[in-house]
Order: C-alpha cells, then structure tokens, then sequence
C-alpha cells in the first residue's frame, strides 16, 4: 500500500516540489508498475491534499527529468530504464562510453584559455609548476537542463585539438584521438563540494548545495597525463552506480566490474 504522503506547510519547498520528490521517490523504487498508469491527477490531488495545478507542475518537471512520459488518452507512465538518461548513469571506468554520453549530450564552452597552470593542476599533469596549459570550462546539459559543470586543463601542445568550436560539438577524447591522442587509461576520485554562487547559477540550483564532485586524470599510450577534469553534478540529475565483485578468497577484495558507463566527458 502506498505511503500516505507528508507535505511539510512550514517547508521552504513550494508544495509542487514536495509532491514532486514523493513522487519522484515512489518511481525509483518501482511502487508504480512500469506499464502502467499513475493515478489521475484528481486522484493524486486528493491524497496529497492540494490543488490539480500543483499535482500538474509536480509531473511536468518529472518529465523533464525523463522520469515520466505523458501521453494524451494514456495518463502518465513510469519512463522505462532505458529512457531516464536525465540522470546520468556511470558504471564503471570505461572511456568509451564517457565518449557515448558526450554525444548524447550537449555542451556550452564558458571559458577557452591559456593560463600558467595552478600548482594542483600542474602535478595532476606532471608539469613543472606554472607551466601553461589550456583552461576548458564547460556546462553540459541533457534536453535543456544542466547536469554538469567541468573545469578541464590539458598540456598546451594539445590546445589545437580542443578549439573552442570543436568542443560545441565534438567530445573532448573524441577531439583528442583525431588528433593522434590516444587516451588508454584513466584513474577517477570521487567526493563532494557545494556549490559557489557561480556553479549554482550554471547548475541552476541554489549556493551551498551539495554536489558530486569527480577528478578525473586522462593518461594516453605512452603513459602521459593528456587531459585533467574536475566535475561538479546536479544532485538530481547525475548519479554514480557501480558494481563491485569479490576476488579472492584469502583477501576478499572488492573490485569495480567492468560494466559500460555513461558519464560526461
């Protein structure tokens, strides 16, 4: 039976919002049948307490998300797996397929420049410190809606690979294979930060939010460190799944299985 819902009236959320999070919960966790409608937007209004207009701003933004597929004479439908790419799945390290959800998505180039490198940056590419390298930073979006925000640094000798118009349209290890750069490895952190007033308003979200927070060192053939990324995503838009296998019966470590992922590059 479904959870009777809890809409806080002294919440700073607006009321569309709450429902749209209960809602939202109720989908992950598969209480609506795939295949099925969701109840009307009467009969939600009813056992949430609100007004229609509230239950209809709650399921448009689901359908942003991709969460939600709205069909006249139909209702509203739980979107099928493979059709929530509104909230980017990584599963694993592999490279090509950071290159895939490149494509799937699109990016706007906030800033293309030279700069003597910081000195994080400079032993994250094994430069000596203040070498130039090339600044990218990129807001990458999915159907309108902001799912990223990637400062990038590459050696300077690889600037002509990334021009700025390229990467409107080009992901940045497809640019840098045309190139002749062939990106073999790469080793990923994961951690957290909040948003600074400038992420939120790129993000669309409000300062001093948390935000998944991933470093990422690109190595090529040779065992050079060619590109450098720190991303920062949306906190409903993107999430990290992995899959782990034990190895080892004496040890019982845990490794990443090696399943496709689908990431922003």
């Amino acid at each position: 039976m479904t959870e009777p819902p809890d809409l806080s009236p002294s919440s700073a959320l607006p009321r569309f919002h709450q429902v749209r999070l209960i809602l939202r919960e109720r989908l992950k966790s598969g209480q609506y049948e795939r295949g099925l409608p969701l109840p009307g937007e009467r009969q939600l209004a009813e056992e949430f307490g609100v007004a229609r207009v509230t239950i209809r701003s709650a399921l448009a933004r689901l359908e942003e998300e991709g969460l939600v597929v709205r069909l006249r004479g139909k209702g509203t439908l739980p979107a099928a797996q493979d059709e929530l790419p509104a909230h980017l799945r990584l599963r694993g390290g592999l490279l090509d397929n950071i290159v895939n959800m490149g494509r799937r998505t699109r990016v706007t180039v906030l800033e293309h420049r030279l700069l003597p490198a910081p000195s994080h940056v400079a032993q994250a590419l094994q430069l000596p410190a203040g070498s130039p390298v090339l600044k990218v930073v990129r807001v990458r979006k999915f159907k309108g809606q902001p799912i990223a925000y990637t400062e990038v640094f590459l050696p300077p000798d690889l600037a002509t690979a990334v021009e700025k118009p390229t990467l409107q349209d080009v992901p940045m290890l497809v640019a840098l294979e045309q190139s002749g750069v062939q990106v073999v490895s790469a080793e990923q952190t994961l951690g957290a930060a909040l948003a600074d007033l400038h992420v939120a308003a790129a993000l669309r979200v409000a300062p001093g939010v948390p935000l998944l927070r991933v470093a990422r060192v690109a190595v090529d053939a040779a065992g050079r460190p060619v590109q450098f990324l720190t991303g920062l995503y949306h906190p409903e838009r993107y999430e990290y799944h992995m899959q782990l296998s034990r190895v080892g019966d004496a040890t019982k470590v845990w490794i990443e299985n090696d399943r496709p992922p689908e990431a922003a590059g």
